[in-house]
């Protein structure tokens, strides 16, 4: 009754079957015998660069057993009368599985990418499923069905619209693989380059912004990438050296010329010639993230250098270009799922921690900006789970500390901005900055304890990175009011000790390093903190602090910033931002008037000396703020009409004319 039914299905279910099992590879990868996904263009084709050349032949004649012997006989024609093909041999025609990094050898030359065909096992998450939510269809999918090897969650993140197709540059227009390894070439770091400003790289700029989460491994990969160029692998423009050409080894050269760029900012050429190298590392760094396919294949190197070449452009001035990139980075980190402990949870322990360790670092970098800017965070730390034994340890290292500093940031900043409301909650911030502060290392806590030189700059860094933070939480303290209490008194008196030894650990920072000085985190924190001093009522009569102020403009004189600051353009001012700029002549002159005036009061007597004299402005009063200096009078908004100065006027998009 129901029989031929029954047939039918049991047919159409073994053909279903058959054709599954007889997947074919495409055309490269059967020309190589190497495994194929059967994907368009498969990961094989992706991973060695030519995704333009992955095609899959249409022919159906014969069955795969037939095609299969036809392409041996033909392979072993090729070799010789004596060849005997693998197969027959007993062995596995398909190259085994490459051991992950942990069991490399330390003299080991390849780069890192090439350790693993089904999960990166120093790189990162696998790229062929970017990270989904748990509610996503995709993780439904990927959780609900065996689908062991994803390529029904490929299959319709693709028809979802949820995947990239990998094989356009967008932002390229190579029609040949040998187009885009010329183009790599030129651009590649020559071997003196990397010799001079790695080092510079690794002494000034990498301890105090630890942005590459192995540093060991990545002195390997140089080490690497020496031997490679010196063997003429990165020299010769008519042959492609496939283990160089893919978009991972890509994305690691494009790190190295962004430890370059950031190297050639620290090094002692002078200003013209430091600016010309940085800037063309700068950009060769990510004409190598564009030859990476970054926007589509992002990896932890391709994270790595998006941050350093970010970082470099804040510390040349261009604070707004770097605020806008760290969104970007932001977002390609998330779509690695560095963001979630969960999403990483399938890969080895030494990946997770990397993993971690560059989301941690990724915070960092957006705290300090939205310190700084006073615009809202983009990041959090929800994702991950605490490190508890980190957070019961009393002797945490400088990096760790900021770490932790930055996670403590994190709650003073709300999706407005860092805007703190109630001296309670105040107060219970300020209470764990310095339980954060008394766990660290001794050398941290206590210069008197310091043994080295890398032991006082750490110190002092630290100084300054906890004196910004602190004085942003006490911020609304420094507005006047009537009621006050004993809380008020508390976060007034930390509000002025930390803008006071902001100052103290720079002048002290800046005698032993140009590390403070090139670094636009700590420029900021030193021009608005003594500024802040310049023009609160309880500081501005203060002789300590007066000489502190006049200290800090000597420091910047020397360094040309002042002077010949008021032309931006100027060449020794170059690397200051624009607001640093207008915070400088401001603090200047307004030390300055304070000078001139109590000369004026010295010669005419001492009459009405008691009485505190009312600054003005030297850029006028601040939108909002009466000219008399009212009882509410901030001088946390007066320093934001300086420091935040909109760089881009809106109302001239209305229109054209």
């Amino acid at each position: 009754m129901g029989t031929s039914i029954d047939r039918e299905e049991i047919d159409r279910v073994l053909r279903m079957k058959r054709n599954q099992r007889e997947a074919r590879a495409c055309y490269p990868c059967r020309q190589r015998k190497v495994k194929c996904d059967s994907t368009l263009p498969c990961r094989t084709c992706r991973r060695r660069g030519h995704p333009q050349i992955c095609v899959y032949d249409q022919d159906s004649s014969g069955s795969k057993k037939t095609r299969n012997t036809r392409q041996r006989r033909s392979s072993a024609a090729s070799r010789g009368p004596n060849h005997t093909p693998a197969a027959e041999q007993g062995l596995d025609a398909e190259p085994p599985s490459l051991p992950s990094e942990r069991s490399l050898p330390e003299a080991q030359s390849e780069p890192r990418q090439y350790y693993s065909t089904r999960i990166p096992s120093s790189d990162g998450p696998d790229n062929d499923i970017v990270y989904s939510g748990d509610n996503s269809v995709l993780s439904y999918l990927r959780n609900r069905t065996q689908d062991a090897n994803g390529s029904m969650t490929r299959e319709v993140g693709s028809v979802l619209g949820l995947q990239n197709t990998y094989g356009s540059y967008p932002f390229m227009d190579f029609r040949t693989p040998q187009d885009r390894w010329r183009e790599l070439l030129r651009i590649i770091p020559q071997r003196a380059e990397l010799l001079k400003f790695f080092h510079f790289y690794r002494i000034s700029a990498y301890p105090f912004n630890p942005i590459i989460v192995d540093i060991e491994r990545f002195e390997q990969d140089v080490c690497s990438y020496l031997n490679a160029y010196a063997s003429g692998e990165l020299q010769n423009t008519a042959q492609i050296c496939e283990r160089w050409a893919t978009d991972r080894s890509v994305g690691l050269i494009s790190l190295l010329l962004a430890a370059l760029a950031s190297g050639a900012h620290y090094s002692d050429l002078d200003y013209m010639q430091r600016t010309e190298l940085c800037q063309d590392f700068a950009k060769r760094s990510f004409q190598a993230l564009r030859l990476a396919n970054f926007l589509f294949r992002p990896t932890m190197d391709v994270i790595q250098a998006l941050l350093i070449v970010g970082n470099t452009l804040q510390n040349n001035g261009q604070s707004d270009a770097a605020w806008a990139l760290l969104g970007t980075t932001v977002r390609l980190a998330q779509t690695l799922g560095l963001h979630s402990e969960k999403s990483v949870a399938h890969l080895p322990d030494h990946v997770k921690y990397k993993a971690r360790k560059l989301w941690y670092t990724v915070v960092w970098q957006d705290c300090l900006l939205c310190l700084c800017y006073d615009r809202p965070r983009v990041v959090s730390m929800t994702g991950w789970a605490p490190d508890y034994s980190i957070l019961s340890s009393n002797d945490l290292s400088f990096t760790e500390a900021m770490y932790f500093l930055c996670q403590i940031a994190l709650n003073m900043i709300t999706t407005d901005g860092p805007e703190i409301q109630g001296y309670a909650r105040q107060l219970d911030i300020l209470a764990t900055i310095d339980s954060l502060h008394q766990r660290t290392q001794p050398h941290l806590r206590d210069r008197q304890e310091c043994k080295t030189l890398q032991h006082n700059l750490e110190h002092l860094a630290l100084r300054m990175h906890i004196s910004l933070a602190i004085s942003v939480l006490t911020r609304p303290a420094l507005k006047r009011t009537v009621m006050q209490d004993a809380s008020y008194d508390i976060l007034r008196t930390r509000a002025k000790l930390s803008l006071i030894d902001a100052a103290r650990a720079f002048l002290d920072f800046q005698a032993l390093s140009v590390v403070p000085l090139r670094s636009w985190s700590m420029v900021h924190t030193v021009l608005s903190s003594t500024l802040l001093l310049c023009i609160w009522e309880e500081t501005r009569n203060d002789p300590e602090c007066r000489d502190l102020q006049q200290k800090v403009i000597e420091v910047f004189s020397a360094a040309g910033s002042v002077g010949t600051v008021e032309n931006t353009t100027s060449e020794n001012g170059q690397w200051l931002s624009e607001r640093h700029i207008r915070a400088l002549i401001t603090l200047r002159n307004a030390v300055r008037t304070a000078v001139e005036r109590e000369k004026g009061e010295t010669n005419v007597g001492t009459e009405g000396a008691d009485q505190p004299q009312p600054f003005f402005p030297i850029y006028g009063m601040p939108d909002g703020i009466p000219e008399d200096f009212g009882q509410d009078f901030s001088p946390a908004t007066y320093l934001d009409s300086i420091m935040n100065v909109p760089v881009f006027d809106l109302s001239k998009e209305l229109g054209f004319l």
